[in-house]
């Protein structure tokens, strides 16, 4: 059996041809396979921006056309360039495992270190435009009043070389995209080392999914047969990725709901986590609104609707603490700093923008943001059980070290930077509904009055969560939201 495989002719392109053609003859060894390429009309046209030449598929149309003339088995695809309507007769049957579909903000050194207050960055992508504006002024170091774009077309490197050449102050680019040029090796060298070339000369960050969600699909490569080729479903399935398909489909979904096409500035990102699903949505109506949407789909029990008395904290309850700081020698340069919490990072460290530095959340973020640290990253609230995934970006494997507070400093890897106690109001044992923002504060209500662990008990996901889990067993009612604000909402609605 042989399958030929058509992709465009970039190196991007290519690469991911790779990637399924290597998955096929893994699966199937005696499998040949042929990689052929295309020049689709986008890319033969450079100068007409995206979001004018239509929904029906620039990068794609001519490759699928090829299908229906028996001129390849298979295209593979950026699923993210793929029409909402595939072309009649045509299907695609999934994805390949998803890379990294989270955004990347890049902006020269020299910028950095000028800090100007008006910013303009290279994409053609109106969502990237609009969210640019609304949600990165806050993510960076110093006072920036107006991000404005200018559109860029052609491939990773000229795109990069671009920026370098000071065509912008900044670029944003797929993650994705980066990470399969930099990691995938041979026949891909050369094109490798020009991005890391590239990057040297930049600081970048990692933008987040919650602010700002990616492209439908993005990171996704879909592989598209002729409908009528049935016979090839059994040499496909063995390397599609279930998790991946199902996803990328459900966030074009989201993007036919407004509309469809390139030109919507929507981002929809979908994130299976063994806890639910992770759902972030933000668009630009036509009608000027903005949408916003952050949601957790999950199994958990059945928390009955309770009187706000019965919650801790109860809504506008402030918790009594006290806080100090503790010594702690601060890392070497090799390692990257995971911040828990902005009063975790001591105010004497002052990291250069060369230090790797990730956050557990935005709000952690925005607040070293304020502070004048740059930060490359965070985990959106959802835990540390993923790595930040930037070895590639960073050209580097740093050894992570969680800044956090002593009572969460037992794990390998973390260093206490700080003390902190909360009092516990008296009266605890007489609610039965607890949100949790700390598994050592849970672990010291539980010691100190038992019968607490017989009510029902929530936090985000990550640390804290697995705490209550560990202590609770099989037997606990221990529920995930994505903050206390929605435990609040779903239980008192």
């Amino acid at each position: 059996m042989r399958l030929r495989l058509l992709s465009r002719s970039s190196a991007l392109a290519r690469l991911q041809t790779a990637l399924v053609s290597r998955a096929l003859t893994s699966a199937h060894p005696a499998l040949a396979v042929e990689c052929l390429t295309r020049v689709s009309a986008g890319d033969r046209d450079q100068a007409t921006p995206l979001w004018q030449m239509g929904d029906r598929g620039a990068f794609t149309a001519d490759l699928s056309e090829a299908l229906l003339r028996n001129e390849a088995e298979v295209v593979v695809h950026s699923f993210k360039d793929m029409p909402i309507t595939t072309l009649a007769g045509t299907e695609i049957v999934g994805a390949l495992p998803r890379a990294d579909p989270r955004d990347v903000l890049l902006v020269r050194r020299a910028v950095v270190a000028e800090r100007p207050v008006r910013l303009t960055v290279l994409s053609s992508s109106p969502r990237r435009a609009w969210l640019l504006q609304e949600a990165v002024p806050a993510l960076l170091p110093w006072p920036v009043d107006v991000i404005t774009t200018e559109p860029v077309r052609g491939n990773v490197e000229t795109r990069l070389r671009k920026l370098v050449d000071g065509d912008a102050h900044g670029l944003v680019m797929a993650k994705a995209a980066l990470d399969r040029l930099l990691t995938h090796g041979t026949p891909f060298e050369h094109e490798a080392q020009a991005v890391r070339s590239y990057l040297d000369q930049c600081h970048w960050m990692v933008l987040p999914m919650r602010e700002f969600p990616w492209a439908p699909a993005q990171g996704a490569i879909g592989l598209e047969i002729a409908s009528a080729r049935t016979d090839l479903t059994g040499w496909l399935t063995p390397i599609i990725c279930r998790a991946t398909t199902h996803a990328a489909h459900g966030e074009r979904r989201v993007l036919a709901a407004y509309g469809g096409g390139c030109h919507q500035a929507l981002g929809a990102a979908i994130l299976g986590r063994p806890y639910g699903r992770v759902t972030s949505i933000r668009a630009k109506a036509r009608e000027g609104e903005a949408v916003e949407q952050w949601s957790l789909d999950t199994s958990r029990p059945a928390f009955n609707h309770v009187a706000p008395e019965q919650l801790w904290p109860r809504p506008g309850e402030t918790l009594q603490s006290s806080r100090r700081d503790l010594p702690a020698a601060r890392p070497d340069d090799s390692s990257g700093l995971w911040v828990a919490r902005a009063e975790a990072m001591p105010a004497g460290w002052a990291p250069t923008p060369a230090t790797l530095v990730w956050t557990s959340g935005s709000q952690t973020w925005h607040k070293l943001a304020a502070a004048g640290v740059w930060v490359h990253g965070c985990a959106d609230s959802l835990g540390d059980e993923h790595p930040p995934a930037i070895d590639a970006l960073a050209g580097r494997a740093p050894a992570w070290v969680r800044l956090t507070h002593q009572g969460g400093a037992a794990r390998p890897g973390s260093l206490a930077t700080y003390a902190v106690e909360t009092e516990l109001p008296e009266d605890l044992p007489s609610r039965s509904h607890f949100y949790w923002m700390s598994g050592s504060l849970f672990l010291k209500a539980i010691t100190r009055w038992p019968v607490l662990r017989q009510a029902s008990h929530a936090s985000g996901p990550g640390r804290t969560h697995r705490t209550i889990v560990e202590a609770l067993g099989a037997t606990g009612r221990v529920g995930v939201w994505l903050d206390r604000a929605s435990w609040e909402r779903d239980l008192l609605s």
